[in-house]
C-alpha cells in the first residue's frame, strides 16, 4: 500500500511508462513546510512551470502524467505559498473550491481540512479549517492519485461494483470515510476508484 510521496511518484511512472526527470527548483519560503511538498517538487516540480491543459471546457491534458498536479484537484505550487488570516497555507484546492487542505507552518505534520470535505455534508462550504486525524503527506498521495484517475482513459460507471481483479489496496485511510480508496490488480493494469470509476491503461 502507498504510503509516502516517493512511493506514490514511483507507482504513478510506471503507470503512465514515464521515464523523464520532472524535478523542480529549489524552493524557497520564509515558513516551514511538510517535507512531503519537498519532496513531492524534487520529483515533480517542474510540472507546476511546464505542464499545459489542453484547449476546450474539460479539464485535460495531453496526458495522465502531466495532469498530476491538477488535474481534478489543485495542488498549488509552494513557491506560491502564503498565510492566509489565520496563518494556516492551502496546499490543494478542490476543483471548484468546495474544499481544500492546509497546514499551519508551526505544526507542518498535522492536516487542515475546510469546507465541504468527505467528514460530513457541509453545506455553508464553511471556511474554518479543521483537524483531521492524518497528514499532509496522505492528503498529497490521495490527491495525486485521484488526478491521475481523473485524467486516465476511464470507465464512468458510478455504480459498478469493484471489479474481482482489484483485490490489493493501493491505497486508503480511515479519515478518508467516505469511500473504500484505490485498489489494483495482481497485473497493475487497472485501479478502482471507489465510488467513481474503473481506470485502465
Amino acid at each position: 500500500m502507498l504510503k509516502t510521496i516517493d512511493e506514490a511518484c514511483d507507482f504513478i511512472a510506471e503507470w503512465c511508462k514515464e521515464t523523464g526527470s520532472y524535478a523542480g527548483q529549489p524552493l524557497a519560503s520564509g515558513f516551514a513546510m511538510p517535507d512531503c511538498l519537498v519532496r513531492l517538487n524534487a520529483r515533480v516540480g517542474d510540472l507546476w512551470r511546464s505542464a499545459k491543459r489542453m484547449s476546450g471546457p474539460i479539464l485535460r491534458y495531453p496526458t495522465p502524467f502531466l495532469g498530476l498536479l491538477g488535474g481534478q484537484d489543485k495542488i498549488l505550487n509552494p513557491n506560491d505559498y502564503a498565510r492566509d488570516e489565520n496563518g494556516i497555507v492551502p496546499f490543494v484546492w478542490e476543483n471548484q473550491g468546495v474544499w481544500g487542505y492546509g497546514f499551519d507552518s508551526n505544526d507542518v505534520d498535522q492536516l487542515l481540512v475546510c469546507g465541504d470535505w468527505c467528514d460530513g455534508l457541509r453545506g455553508d462550504f464553511e471556511t474554518e479549517w479543521r483537524r483531521v486525524a492524518a497528514k499532509p503527506e496522505d492528503a498529497l498521495v490521495c490527491t495525486l492519485l485521484i488526478n491521475l484517475c481523473m485524467q486516465s482513459d476511464t470507465n464512468w460507471d458510478d455504480n459498478a461494483p469493484k471489479p474481482k481483479a482489484a483485490h490489493i489496496v493501493l491505497w486508503q485511510h480511515p479519515a478518508w470515510s467516505d469511500f473504500d480508496g484505490f485498489w489494483i490488480n495482481e497485473e497493475r493494469t487497472l485501479i478502482w476508484f471507489a465510488g467513481w470509476q474503473v481506470t485502465r491503461r
